[in-house]
Parts: structure tokens; sequence; C-alpha cells
């Protein structure tokens, strides 16, 4: 779950209508200066499936040790990683590009982002938990990209394609979590400007209204991109157990909250 602070509460966004945003922002992506991986619908399918192994833990979320609703990044590894394999199964059964995507990303989650956020870490030392899950994704990632067949094409198509991914996975946290609600300035950083683009570039996100944010450069075709996105407002206290949240999100109705994504 994604939980941020707003006046009336807590507002409690499940990853899987936070991958429904990113699947509905990807859609408007492209125009002169940002072009499309080849083929398009892939990495479209995989923003829409990117957290889906969120799906059912998010049927009967936790509380950390002082009572509050567990968010996204505060699981132990154990637990992250089994959430990221199921993800990446669920990817791969709607095709090979797709799974090969999100294989990435749920590995990236471990690995800062593939080098996106630095140089990558060795697996030495890391918890037997993420070096089982990178581990695996490596072995099904030969088997995917067997399936599409290798080459050069592929290898361009899947970096550029998995860095979309994450420059939309960031922007729709932006909007969702502690971005626009703490006016800060986020860079989407190395975003494909084409296949084979391998520097990219950065694009700059900030506020732009009590529900919109700027990007800059504009890498979409519409001069404004809707993102409503699903959630609920829960009372911001501590609950004695997960029966309790669970009762309070339950009772909680489904509120839509009209973001927007607009040019600087």
């Amino acid at each position: 779950m994604i939980v941020a602070r707003v006046p009336d509460g807590l507002r409690v966004i499940t990853q899987t209508a936070h991958q429904e945003q990113c699947r509905r922002i990807m859609s408007a992506w492209g125009n002169d200066g940002f072009a499309r991986p080849l083929p398009w619908e892939p990495v479209v399918a995989a923003a829409g499936v990117h957290d889906e192994g969120w799906r059912e833990w998010e049927q009967h979320p936790g509380v950390d040790g002082e009572g509050h609703p567990r968010g996204f990044t505060d699981m132990p590894p154990a637990g992250h990683c089994a959430i990221h394999a199921r993800s990446a199964a669920a990817a791969r059964d709607e095709g090979p590009r797709v799974g090969l995507l999100v294989g990435m990303h749920v590995t990236g989650l471990t690995m800062r982002r593939l080098g996106l956020d630095g140089p990558m870490p060795a697996l030495d030392g890391r918890h037997d938990a993420i070096r089982a899950l990178v581990r695996d994704e490596a072995g099904h990632a030969g088997v995917l990209r067997a399936a599409v067949g290798e080459g050069p094409h592929l290898a361009a198509w899947a970096w550029a394609g998995y860095r979309l991914l994450q420059a939309v996975d960031v922007l729709s946290l932006y909007l969702t979590w502690t971005g626009l609600g703490s006016g800060s300035t986020w860079t989407l950083p190395r975003v494909p400007r084409c296949e084979g683009d391998e520097t990219g570039a950065d694009l700059r996100v900030g506020p732009a209204g009590e529900f919109a944010c700027s990007v800059s450069p504009w890498p979409f075709g519409p001069d404004a991109v809707p993102a409503a996105v699903e959630c609920r407002i829960i009372d911001d206290r501590p609950y004695a157990d997960a029966a309790e949240l669970g009762a309070a999100l339950d009772a909680a109705p489904v509120e839509r909250v009209p973001m927007e994504v607009v040019a600087a």
C-alpha cells in the first residue's frame, strides 16, 4: 500500500490502483522528442501488471510494531521478495516481453534499479531472499529472451522499456506518495528518448497544483495526462492489529482523486 498523510487522515492507495495509474500514464507516452520502443503494447502491459504480486497481500494488509498501516517500503526482505516474485510470475502470464520487463523491474528493486540509482551492489552478503530472487529472475529472463529471440534489438528494446517503466513508476509515486504533498522536486534519471539512447534525459517533476505535477522536458503526446487514482481515507492513528485496520479500510468509501500530469 501507498500510505500518505493528508489533511483528512491517511490516504491509502493500493499497489494495484497505482499500477493502473501507471498503465494510463504510460499509454500517453511518446512524442517527437521521446519515441516509443517497438513493440509498444508490452511496455504498456508491463506498467499495468508490475505490482500485481501485491494484490493478495492487500486483501489483508498488516500494521507495524506501533500499529501504523504497513506501507510498501515497510516490509522485511523476505516478504518483499515473495511479493516481487508473484508480480514477475503474473507478468510472464501476459507474454514473454511483459515478463522480461517486469522481471527486470523486480530485480532492480533490490539492485539500485539496475544502475539507475548508482552502481549495483554485490550479491555477496545480501539477504538470502534477495539472492534467491535475483538468481531466479535471471533464470526466467534467459528463457524469456530465448522465446522472443536473442539479439541486439531485444537488448536495446528491453533496456529502453525498463527505464520507461521506472520513470512512470516513480512519477506515479511522486503524485501519490511523498513528492507532491511535500512540494518537492524529483528527477527521473536517464529516461530514453529512443531505443539505444544510453544517456537518456533527466526529467524534472514538480508541483503544479493540489493534485497535479509538471514534467520537463515533456515526454507525452497530449498536453496534459489524466491520472486519477482510487483511494480510501482512514483515521491517522495506531490500529490494534491487522483486523482493526482491515475493518477501517472496509468501512471507508472508495474515492477517486483527480490527479493530472501537465507540461511545465
